[in-house]
């Protein structure tokens, strides 16, 4: 009766840590939430089978930065034959743990405004973007999802930014940035010597960036207020999305939207790039054609497994041709020649990111 008293706790233990953890995923449950809810299926389990096993309060110990719940109890077996020898319980106990299916999503949103998005593919745009958004984010996703954007068409506005990614000894802040050169064309090292950002554009999207973040409605608000104009220097797009997950650029965001670090246990970065058009603008022109400098960027993220996924919307071959390459993976390539299709293509991703999890 002992032998099986202990198969049967430990079944319910094992019940209570799962459920525990399948509670922990949601980050709107709170500590005394996921207590309860551990406590009350080990109490159910344990009604199951013969009522002779009597246990005190469960002691449930939530590792939220570990992402476990382990469940313990100290239980007492009252004995039928035992009490002749003066046996009247015989002590049980147990534990178990699980771990939650918690992945945390460092992802960047690459956001065409250029001059040919005007009108109703800026409005599908804005539309499928957000919609992405509210699948990504919820109450149950917590801080665990962020996201962030950079706009592009010219070049990239780095708005409130630009004196973190300047050379400090220039005598006028520039308001666009073109592309770096040299030793750090393509690489996320931090801005410094040697590795300041380009200063040779004069023209830029009105919108700028918005660092990583789990506040859905923020990024909704500066979404919609994109205004398309210029031309397409998609390269410049590629290597800001990448910046604004790399760990490496940490002391330039805000600390709420510092990247995760690449080898972050349970932790995925990506970024999803789209554009309607070829890429068209470049500024150090010693380094390639800008679809060219593109494809090297991609190349360079996904060496650091950064997930890269392309949306042609409505776009022309050569451009088709650049995003699939980028992509390394046709089934992170997608194609979009209508809204419709566009945000068909952003839930899809959406899902797809919000789906992943990452477990010892």
């Amino acid at each position: 009766r002992s032998v099986n008293a202990e198969l049967r706790l430990q079944q319910a233990l094992d019940a209570a840590a799962l459920s525990g953890a399948r509670a922990l995923e949601d980050a709107s449950q709170t500590d005394a939430d996921i207590i309860e809810i551990a406590s009350e299926t080990l109490a159910a389990n344990l009604l199951t089978g013969p009522r002779d096993v009597i246990c005190g309060d469960a002691d449930v110990l939530i590792g939220r930065e570990a992402g476990t719940v382990k469940v313990a109890a100290a239980c007492e077996l009252v004995t039928t034959m035992g009490g002749i020898a003066g046996v009247e319980k015989v002590a049980l106990g147990g534990s178990a743990t699980a771990r939650a299916a918690i992945t945390k999503l460092d992802i960047a949103l690459m956001l065409d405004v250029s001059g040919s998005m005007a009108g109703s593919k800026l409005e599908d745009l804005k539309t499928s973007a957000k919609d992405a958004i509210d699948i990504l984010i919820s109450d149950k996703s917590g801080d665990r999802v962020r996201i962030g954007f950079n706009t592009y068409s010219t070049s990239v506005n780095p708005g409130a930014y630009a004196s973190s990614i300047f050379d400090p000894h220039l005598k006028v802040v520039p308001k666009c940035v073109s592309e770096r050169s040299g030793m750090a064309a393509w690489t996320d090292d931090a801005p410094g010597n040697n590795r300041w950002l380009g200063t040779q554009a004069t023209q830029c999207p009105t919108s700028s960036i918005m660092p990583l973040t789990s506040d859905a409605s923020a990024l909704k608000t500066q979404i919609d207020s994109f205004v398309a104009n210029g031309y397409t220097a998609g390269h410049i797009g590629v290597a800001w999305a990448w910046y604004l997950i790399s760990p490496e650029w940490a002391s330039v965001w805000p600390s709420a939207s510092k990247p995760h670090e690449y080898d972050e246990p349970n932790s995925i970065k990506a970024v999803i790039r789209m554009t309607d058009g070829e890429f068209n603008t470049e500024y150090a022109k010693s380094q390639g054609k800008s679809d060219k400098q593109a494809r090297t960027l991609c190349d360079k993220m996904r060496d650091e497994d950064v997930l890269v996924y392309a949306i042609a919307f409505d776009a022309p071959g050569s451009a088709r041709k650049t995003l699939r390459e980028c992509a390394g993976d046709k089934a992170r390539f997608f194609e979009a020649d209508n809204g419709d299709e566009l945000n068909s293509a952003y839930r899809n991703i959406a899902s797809q990111l919000s789906n992943l999890t990452l477990t010892d």
